[in-house]
């Protein structure tokens, strides 16, 4: 039960989880393990070879690596691969196309304004600590605010086009 949950949350799996949903589930996610686990054994070797001359710079090379292959590679290939599965199609009634649409509207004002909020809040907490400034004279800057309702704005927009385009019409 647990493990359906968070198939269902970490792929975005819409309706019910049936037998062809869980069969895509896991062919995606035993590719990209198979993917991750080579990365991992190949950037490792490389850092311990290159960490010999300068450890500081393997290090940092290394978690660029993992961030890059994890949000660059990974995550996208999750995302199409569910996409092009139809994991994430949101089948919905011709009468209640309006009311999904409002829905996923709201959802996307939500979700742009918790990201908008706590990037103002991490972002501030991260000036004070690289730069060593005040944390409340971070947070009354006018940049610091207007970035942030900016990032906001995008990001909601981009979450509610996402939404949008997993609408599907019911036949």
């Amino acid at each position: 039960m647990a493990a359906r949950l968070g198939c269902q949350t970490f792929f975005c799996i819409t309706g019910s989880f049936d037998e062809y949903k869980r069969q895509a589930v896991g062919r995606i996610s035993t590719t990209a393990f198979l993917a991750s686990i080579m990365f991992i054994v190949v950037a490792t070797v490389i850092a311990g070879v290159w960490g010999i001359q300068s450890p500081y710079d393997a290090l940092v090379g290394l978690m660029m690596a993992n961030i890059v292959f994890s949000m660059g590679i990974i995550a996208p290939y999750v995302m199409i691969a569910s996409q092009r599965a139809h994991l994430t199609d949101q089948e919905v009634g011709w009468q209640s196309m309006r009311q999904a649409r409002q829905k996923i509207g709201w959802q996307a004002l939500g979700s742009g304004s918790y990201f908008g909020i706590s990037t103002y809040f991490l972002f501030a907490g991260i000036d004070m600590l690289t730069d060593g400034s005040d944390f409340f004279a971070v947070l009354s800057l006018p940049g610091n605010i207007w970035h942030a309702v900016f990032r906001g704005i995008f990001f909601g927009s981009c979450m509610g086009l996402i939404g949008l385009s997993r609408l599907k019409k019911q036949v």
